[in-house]
């Protein structure tokens, strides 16, 4: 378990045409309670995928349109490349 010590937050849910409401959020966090790496934050933040043979269907589902990449010349198939000028419609990659 994690504890955090925050300065403040704000967050807003949004209602999609297609489905379930999701929420961007942004918090401020107090001195130790930093995350300065990549390392810091994938401690956080984690994703898990449905199970392959339990739900194959929301697993396609979540492939398709939840899951960017990889795209460009490494797969010029991806869901998010426009083939007439075979780039990604996301503007990816972006610049760090």
């Amino acid at each position: 378990m994690f504890h955090f010590s925050f300065i403040s937050g704000m967050y807003t849910v949004e209602f999609q045409k297609r489905g379930l409401p999701h929420a961007h959020i942004l918090v401020w966090l107090n001195g130790s309670s930093k995350l300065i790496t990549g390392k810091d934050i994938d401690r956080i933040i984690s994703v898990e995928l449905p199970d392959p043979k339990l739900y194959p269907r929301m697993v396609e589902a979540v492939k398709n349109y939840m899951i960017h990449g990889p795209c460009g010349a490494a797969n010029v198939n991806s869901p998010c490349m426009d083939p007439t000028k075979k780039k990604c419609t996301k503007y990816f990659p972006k610049p760090f």
